[in-house]
């Protein structure tokens, strides 16, 4: 097993010389090199295993299959760093390392120099193919001591239901790629159940404290339990079981399982039967409530301490590394002395895993200051989430006191099925703060909340722990092409290269580390930015851009289209294409019902529901994107029919709603949306349909479109054991399905309006080039100011006592572009809110703004009920006019900054040729 930590000194990558070593330095695995040996290993001949490297071997076999024969395993003497050494002897590629981890990813360094490679999801593995002598030696070093892997919510985003051989496949991929720690949580669950019992509970109480799997990282976060309740005694033993393998799987090859440790999760009435504890009430969660934390400084402590490490020796096998992390998201300190319930919680560790190491997130405040202060830095370890996501989170030294830790990354939320991350700045940012003066860096850590996506991001992330500096990023993707695909192609490499400046350079969205998600998947409103309540609320690169990389995808499928790799990263890229699709044609859905013109609106809508049938066909050609294998597999967890259906809730409402309806209110609603064949075209397509018929029905009535509860349409979808429309197995010829991607793409573009002719034109009676509105406060009104939720149903225009027949009636935040195409120049127009709101209890405050071609011509300042001002530009040569009402929330009262504050544009007009 790995010993953990590994403190080491820092040693820049070495290798012999030659040309397809030099690429290795570059990018910790290698490409295909022009200069290939004419010697082939035979396989003819026995393969030579180190004694402890038969797990290797084993590994090898899985992933090789009968060109594992043509590789040696030799092992390295320990000289405090990993390291392997690639060479050719016996006719065998010799491959000399550290441990057996280390071997396995000293093999895929070697695969990539021949045009092969080990990655996630998908392999390009040519089992056939010869395997060439190495001509020189090939050689590395990690540069840091810990390279981690895991997220607590993964376990519930995409490993609850993992099968054993689902498991194998991922533990031989991680090592591939270099890492050697991973968390994990499965089987916890029996650890706790057992442990409660020892303390006053009954069996039936322990299982019904304890969420299903999907759900129960959260429970090992401290921030809920008791939901979904419903736990056997069948499902906790199979997961005990499930959970040694993987653990036992790691130590044999040489890797770290990072354990759940304790510190001090307890039911809230423990104290109640426990006459030495005392529970300090945590509050609540987004909607759930927190179980108590049993106070570290009580008597009680280091005895369910102690009781919980016996037991999870005995379950799942000792480790020398165990993550805990206390006041998470909120957590409630109360009357806890947190300093000394810091070293309870690491004496009650060291007491039963002498020289272990302690594992902390940081995450958001966590871990506090006085935490950090107060642990030994000999063992103690933190693995950062936010690393790339700040500019200015550099100082972590001083933060936490000199504990080492690891520069890391999450490049998803709740699994998100979005293309991106912030691979640059990891290029760059990594080895500044690992060379820097005084650095405590010694590791990366890998933590995507959700697995199995974005192989390139976690590939070059991975590979970071094995270079010495930045790498060129144009070339390492080239190289990156001819490893995924095992040819040089110019439209494969140049589609990469345009990937890896949209979807991998997030320039935009500053303090996100993951790119936007797709409206699809929205809960339905003309003015959805983001799915998920946390994500980025806009485009985090050219669209267009990105869309060219699927022009050069399908332009290299001749070469290709057989590769396992070519079809998965053909569904990614077409699948994004059109995902993004969505915030294309989302303003313009706004436009059209802003403008009533139910013509558009109705072709716009059905352009949408097409484009979410395509995108469902897309995504239904890779296993990992089937709803229906999702839920398969938590039914075929199950020991009866009833639990099947529990567990069919679980995973259900994980992707979708979260949980109840407090969950949907807390902000969880959608906070994992994927786009997974059979979520878009059943759940996601009812729900816009539904939206689109409520437009629909208003523009028949008059009336402001019906609300629609959202929480219990979700309840349909989560309470449904309906799955008849959910696939099981991949189908559909995705380079077919691209070309329909594409095109779909191209008929989004939209059109520009005329600029007007010459002569004075009022805005009223110009069509929008664009517009944003809040479609809750109604449709902007044409010579009337704005009124309620419904079309048409404004008074007339009145500012400061004057009543006008012209003008645009709106409510903040509104935005309305004009294409004046360079023919105009003069715009003026008074502005104010109008005089319907000369009332008491009204407190309007708003801004207008107006920009020619992105350039801030006129800014009101704060405008409030009674006041208007005239408005007189010169707009010569602009080719788009922009009028913008922001709610002025400095000037507002709490919570009313959007709010009914009817802004006017009175007699807005453009004078032209």
């Amino acid at each position: 097993m790995h010993p953990t930590p590994r403190r080491l000194r820092r040693t820049a990558l070495s290798l012999a010389a030659c040309a397809t070593a030099a690429v290795l330095i570059l990018t910790g695995t290698t490409a295909a090199n022009a200069d290939a040996p004419a010697r082939f290993a035979k396989l003819n001949v026995p393969a030579q295993t180190a004694a402890g490297f038969d797990s290797a071997r084993a590994s090898l076999e899985r992933l090789l299959g009968r060109n594992a024969g043509g590789f040696d395993l030799v092992a390295l003497r320990d000289e405090g760093a990993d390291r392997y050494e690639i060479t050719s002897k016996r006719n065998h590629v010799r491959i000399a390392a550290t441990d057996p981890a280390t071997a396995v990813s000293a093999v895929n360094a070697y695969l990539g120099t021949i045009g092969q490679s080990i990655s996630w999801n998908q392999h390009n593995v040519d089992e056939s193919a010869p395997l060439p002598l190495p001509a020189k030696k090939l050689s590395a070093e990690a540069n840091v001591s810990h390279r981690y892997y895991g997220n607590d919510t993964e376990d519930g985003y995409t490993g609850a239901y993992r099968s054993w051989s689902e498991w194998e496949r991922e533990i031989d991929e991680l090592a591939a790629l270099g890492f050697n720690e991973l968390f994990m949580p499965v089987g916890s669950e029996a650890v706790y159940a057992e442990v409660l019992q020892q303390f006053g509970y009954t069996d039936a109480e322990a299982r019904a404290w304890i969420p299903l799997p999907s759900h129960q990282p959260w429970w090992l976060l401290q921030n809920m339990s008791a939901y979904p309740e419903g736990t056997s005694d069948a499902l906790l033993a199979e997961r005990a079981e499930l959970g040694r393998k993987i653990a036992d799987r790691l130590r044999e090859l040489g890797m770290t399982p990072v354990l759940p440790g304790y510190f001090g999760t307890v039911p809230a009435d423990f104290a109640d039967r426990n006459a030495d504890a005392r529970v300090e009430p945590q509050g609540g969660w987004t909607g759930y409530q927190r179980p108590g934390w049993l106070d570290p400084n009580s008597a009680a402590f280091p005895k369910v301490a102690s009781a919980f490490y016996e037991t999870s020796d005995r379950i799942l096998g000792a480790s020398d590394a165990y993550k805990m992390d206390v006041l998470h998201e909120g957590g409630k300190r109360g009357s806890v002395d947190v300093p000394a319930a810091t070293r309870a919680i690491e004496k009650a560790l060291q007491t039963a895993h002498k020289g272990a190491t302690w594992v902390l997130l940081g995450w958001q405040n966590n871990p506090p200051a006085d935490v950090a202060a107060a642990v030994d830095p000999a063992t103690t370890f933190i693995v950062d989430g936010l690393s790339d996501r700040y500019d200015d989170r550099g100082g972590l030294e001083k933060q936490w006191s000199g504990v080492p830790y690891a520069f890391g990354t999450i490049w998803n939320f709740g699994g998100h099925t979005t293309m991106g991350a912030e691979l640059t700045t990891w290029n760059q940012r990594y080895y500044d703060w690992l060379n820097k003066d005084g650095s405590k860096v010694d590791g990366i850590a890998a933590m995507p909340e959700g697995g199995l996506n974005n192989p390139v991001a976690l590939d070059f992330f991975a590979g970071l722990a094995w270079r010495s500096g930045p790498v060129d990023v144009d070339a390492w993707f080239d190289q990156w092409t001819q490893r995924r695909y095992g040819v040089d192609d110019p439209d494969l490499k140049a589609a990469w290269r345009i990937l890896a400046e949209t979807a991998y350079t997030l320039p935009d969205n500053p303090s996100y580390s993951e790119a936007q998600d797709g409206l699809y998947g929205a809960k339905p409103s003309l003015s959805a930015s983001r799915a998920a309540s946390w994500s980025p609320g806009s485009f985090a690169y050219d669209p267009a851009r990105f869309a060219e990389a699927l022009d050069h995808l399908l332009a290299g499928a001749s070469k290709v289209r057989d590769s396992a790799t070519y079809r998965y990263d053909l569904m990614d890229v077409s699948r994004q294409v059109t995902s993004n699709t969505s915030r294309l044609l989302l303003p313009q859905l706004q436009e059209a019902y802003g403008m009533r013109d139910r013509e558009q609106f109705t072709a716009l809508s059905e352009k949408w529901l097409s484009n979410m049938d395509l995108l469902d066909e897309i995504v239904g050609t890779q296993p990992q994107m089937l709803l229906g294998r999702w839920i398969a597999d938590a039914r075929a967890t199950a020991a009866d029919d009833a639990e099947a259906d529990r567990l069919e809730y679980d995973a259900r409402a994980i992707v979708s709603t979260w949980g109840a309806r407090n969950a949907v209110d807390g902000g969880l609603n959608d906070y994992a949306n994927r786009e997974w064949q059979g979520l878009v075209g059943t759940y996601y397509k009812d729900r816009w349909s539904r939206f689109f018929q409520s437009i629909q029905t208003s523009f028949d009535t008059g009336r402001a479109p019906a609300s629609i509860d959202w929480a219990a349409v979700g309840a349909e979808f989560t309470g449904s054991t309906d799955t008849s429309s959910f696939r099981t197995e991949p189908t559909g010829d995705i380079v077919a399905l691209a070309a329909e991607a594409q095109a779909a793409n191209r008929a989004t573009a939209r059109e520009l309006p005329a600029p007007p002719a010459a002569g004075t034109h009022y805005l009223s009676d110009l069509r929008f080039a664009t517009a944003s509105i809040n479609p809750s406060y109604g449709p902007i009104e044409r010579d009337t100011e704005i009124g309620e939720a419904a079309a048409g149903d404004g008074a007339p225009i009145r500012l400061a006592g004057v009543q006008y027949d012209k003008g645009l009636g709106t409510n903040s935040p509104t935005t309305i572009e004009f294409n004046l195409g360079a023919q105009c120049t003069a715009f003026r127009a008074m502005v104010g809110i109008d005089d319907i709101m000369n009332k008491a209890g009204a407190s309007p405050n708003v801004i207008f703004r107006v920009y020619a071609d992105d350039e801030l011509r006129f800014d009101s300042g704060a405008m409030t009920k009674g006041l208007a001002k005239e408005v007189a530009l010169d707009v010569t040569g602009a080719k788009i006019l922009r009028l913008v009402v922001d709610p002025n929330a400095a000037g507002s009262p709490a919570g009313q900054a959007e709010w009914w504050d009817r802004a006017d544009w009175a007699d807005a007009q453009v004078t032209c040729g």
